[in-house]
């Protein structure tokens, strides 16, 4: 945040009983460095190449592989195979309708990104004119007020869009949680407030539903252990991503150097003088193809050479290192396959039930499903429900599940004779003995009137 969004954020802390200690400057500067490596360069990418005459600045080509491995994890959660359920029928109806309205599910996605990339996010539901829109706050917004080792019990949530600042502070009272809401416009260098409704302003539900829902990474963070925020899925891993980046930006310099390298004596790197006395060096001394060398008079001025390129090699290395930064994030060993120069994902990893990657998954799955859960609460709040209900939901095990082998070993047990038609449906379509046992029998009674309408000379499915 700018000193003049900090100034006004702490005066506002002390109008509701806070002071700055509760702003955790280390964290935010963890969080604006993560930042820094999820959008690509960085000032490590920076680096100096001697040609025999001076320092040539150079900048590390990226994969930007922390941007896509956020995605590539966000994915696992939020796709179109996530269902949210709902055992109210009526209730369901009206939540789910509200989440669809606001393309949660896309949403959603962007937001974990971030979550995964930053440590920290937060959905906010809130009435807007009778309708409830959501708000996806990112880790750079986010000041943790008040938590216990389970749950964020106090919040502001702060952003700036233009020359606007906008708070919003969910704190938890003796009654209930009181909602404070701000807005600032940015006058000469400062914020002045702006008038909004009162009712709005500062509002005690009296209720101890939060209204609010928070999602991390599942990793203690190990830069301050007592931290409620999260970390980067690839905080410990910034290292293996110069590397990556390092042996990526290799390929590029092995075609340009390997091609050919020039050696040129002091009196090559002379200057001509055009007929206006104007001087021009003979060679460009920011090229790297050139170096320059001590020589005697009767050395050659100018010496070329070439070099057998390791293509190979480096991209085994490139591998290598990729290796070691899914590993690290969350992915799994030889998760990206790199080929014709991008990181792809290895479509033939199926994840082991029995793996670190796989109780990774589940540790996030958890905290989702507990953000869901809240958001879904603090909906029916906002709406005016009333009635109890409870959500649960279930995500893509495609990833950890390989279908289409658990489907062949079911088939060929079945017809082994070692399971029943409602075990095999169980195993390959995950039906409760119930909906197994109904689809079992459902299925038997149409072959038997597919067969009897055969039988008649009938075509089947057109019985009456």
């Amino acid at each position: 945040m700018n000193e003049e969004a900090r100034k006004q954020i702490v005066k506002f802390l002390e109008e509701i009983g806070y002071d700055e200690s509760v702003i955790d400057e280390e964290q935010g500067v963890r969080v604006r460095n993560w930042l820094a490596w999820y959008k690509g360069k960085t000032k490590d990418h920076n680096y100096y190449v001697y040609n025999g005459k001076k320092k040539t600045r150079k900048v590390l080509k990226t994969l930007n592989i922390p941007s896509q491995s956020c995605q590539d994890i966000s994915d696992f959660y939020f796709n179109e195979k996530l269902d949210i359920k709902i055992d109210n029928e009526n209730v369901g109806k009206k939540i789910l309708e509200i989440l669809k309205t606001n393309d949660f599910l896309f949403n959603a996605n962007k937001s974990m990104q971030l979550v995964k990339a930053l440590g920290t996010g937060a959905w906010v539901p809130y009435l807007d004119k009778g309708v409830v829109n959501i708000n996806y706050i990112d880790a750079t917004g986010i000041i943790i007020l008040e938590a216990d080792k389970n749950s964020v019990k106090s919040v502001l949530l702060w952003s700036i869009a233009g020359n606007k600042l906008v708070i919003n502070a969910h704190i938890l009272r003796e009654d209930g949680y009181t909602i404070y809401n701000r807005k600032y416009k940015k006058v000469n260098g400062e914020y002045i407030e702006e008038e909004i409704d009162e009712k709005t302003r500062e509002i005690p539900t009296k209720s101890f539903v939060p209204e609010f829902a928070m999602l991390y990474t599942p990793e203690v963070n190990n830069f301050d252990i007592t931290s409620p925020y999260g970390i980067s899925c690839y905080a410990n891993a910034l290292d293996t991503v110069l590397s990556i980046d390092s042996a990526y930006d290799s390929l590029d310099n092995e075609i340009s150097s390997g091609r050919k390298r020039i050696f040129v004596k002091g009196g090559a790197v002379q200057f001509n003088t055009d007929s206006q006395g104007n001087m021009t060096p003979i060679f460009d001394s920011t090229d790297t193809v050139f170096y320059e060398l001590p020589g005697q008079e009767r050395d050659p001025l100018v010496t070329e050479t070439s070099g057998d390129l390791r293509i190979t090699a480096i991209t085994d290395s490139l591998q290598a290192q990729l290796n070691l930064y899914t590993s690290k994030v969350g992915l799994g060993h030889e998760y990206y396959r790199f080929k014709d120069g991008k990181a792809y994902i290895n479509t033939n990893n199926i994840i082991s039930a029995n793996s670190d990657t796989y109780r990774k998954i589940k540790k996030q799955e958890n905290i989702i499903t507990n953000a869901i859960r809240d958001l879904c609460y603090g909906i029916a709040k906002l709406i005016g429900i009333e009635e109890e209900f409870n959500v649960s939901v279930d995500y893509d095990d495609s990833i950890i599940e390989d279908t289409e082998s658990i489907q062949r070993q079911a088939l060929t047990e079945y017809n082994a004779k070692l399971i029943s038609k409602a075990e095999y449906f169980r195993y390959v379509c995950k039906y409760d003995d119930k909906t197994a046992l109904e689809f079992v029998r459902q299925m038997e009674e149409e072959i038997k009137e597919e067969q009897k309408a055969l039988s008649n000379g009938e075509e089947p499915g057109y019985v009456e």
